[in-house]
């Protein structure tokens, strides 16, 4: 494990204050709203990723809006029992619960008859919205230009991704104990997201698919009763988060001797990995790397049926960091989203993306290989550690 001094665990005022001031000076004097659900959906939600950003407050189960100007931030909390922790770790956001027929009032006085600049609000409970309508209908929506300050990750941020890799290696070294014979799967990710939060990860989801022919992600209790078996291929996948940031990897193995087809497999996916790592280079568009991987994977795809889900993704406060994600088509199910048609984003120093090519075919199963990684000023550095190779599991 890496070893982080616990000030980067903490909120730091004087860093999202700097945030805060960067938002400001695009939008003027006008007055913001910013909505934010908490981190308890873990990668179900994206507001929470902005409110994170600009604040480091987790509204947890609940959810926060921050009512920010120039000269002042009120911070309106949905659930009187997050008030004394907001009072602890967030101070200068002058946080306070308001039951909701308080809120349009607040809201009002907070814009003095100004036309707000909206974030997150798209996710805002309707009930909610429905009382601050006729505040909000006009507003700007400006989640699109908050994603764009989020893209590049300072030092901190990039520690504490660092910090949740490790923890994702130590999971996947766990695999081959983990996922015995006998046990279902069901039972073996409750194994693995134990040792996650008792290494410090505050989220943990996986998801594990052991059959004979691997099929797609399984996530759920009712899709992963399935005991482990001789002959299963096993596909892992580990998303947590660290202080908010998020970690990801996936990984697969094989449970006794592995069937030459699926080696094969393997080996293509490694390949597609490979070609995308290479294409992520400080100056190019992302959309060079989805192009790489879906050249590598084109083989087998012209003489049986096969299935894939979105080869990769951006990776920070939010589990699908907006921006970088859009280059990255979901072909999941019955209806897949067209190739972009114009180029995503380019490429700088700083940024993290997850890139998992992966490949399903009838007759075969499935292979996924995913790699966390920075884009340096030269390359693209991998967080994760842990081989890449076929894991042997008995």
């Amino acid at each position: 494990m890496i070893d982080f001094a616990p000030t980067l665990r903490r909120v730091d005022p004087t860093r999202h204050a700097a945030r805060r001031a960067a938002l400001l000076s695009q939008t003027g004097d006008r007055p913001v709203v910013v909505f934010g659900m908490g981190s308890a959906l873990g990668a179900g939600t994206r507001s929470h990723g902005g409110m994170r950003f600009l604040t480091g407050w987790d509204s947890h189960e609940s959810s926060s809006v921050l009512l920010l100007r120039q000269q002042s931030c009120r911070l309106l909390l949905t659930s009187p029992f997050m008030v004394p922790s907001a009072m602890a770790t967030v101070p200068e956001l002058s946080p306070e619960n308001l039951p909701l027929s308080h809120w349009p009032q607040a809201v009002a006085t907070f814009l003095a008859g100004q036309t707000p600049i909206l974030i997150g609000v798209d996710e805002m409970p309707m009930r909610m919205f429905r009382s601050l309508a006729p505040y909000l209908d006009d507003g700007v929506d400006f989640t699109a230009r908050l994603d764009d300050l989020r893209q590049v990750k300072d030092p901190a941020a990039l520690q504490l991704h660092q910090f949740g890799a490790a923890i994702c290696d130590t999971l996947f070294a766990a695999l081959p104990e983990v996922v015995k014979q006998g046990r279902s799967g069901r039972e073996s990710q409750r194994i693995l997201e134990d040792i996650a939060r008792q290494h410090g990860a505050e989220y943990c989801r996986t998801w594990l698919t052991l059959r004979p022919q691997a099929d797609h992600p399984r996530y759920w209790p009712e899709e992963t009763e399935k005991p482990a078996e001789a002959g299963d291929q096993m596909l892992f996948g580990v998303a947590l988060t660290i202080d908010g940031h998020w970690a990801h990897g996936l990984r697969m193995g094989h449970v006794g001797p592995v069937p030459e087809a699926v080696t094969d497999l393997h080996a293509q996916v490694a390949h597609a990995l490979d070609v995308g790592m290479d294409a992520l280079r400080p100056g190019r568009s992302v959309s060079e790397a989805v192009h790489a991987m879906e050249t590598a994977l084109h083989g087998l795809a012209d003489t049986r049926n096969t299935r894939r889900f979105r080869a990769g993704h951006g990776l920070g406060l939010t589990y699908e960091e907006p921006g970088l994600t859009a280059a990255f088509p979901q072909t999941f199910g019955a209806h897949p989203e067209p190739t972009p048609t114009q180029a995503g984003p380019i490429l700088e120093p700083g940024m993290v993306l997850e890139l998992h090519p992966n490949l399903f075919v009838d007759g075969i199963g499935g292979a996924t290989l995913g790699q966390m990684v920075e884009v340096t000023h030269t390359c693209a550095k991998s967080f994760l550690k842990a081989p890449l190779g076929l894991l042997s599991l008995q």
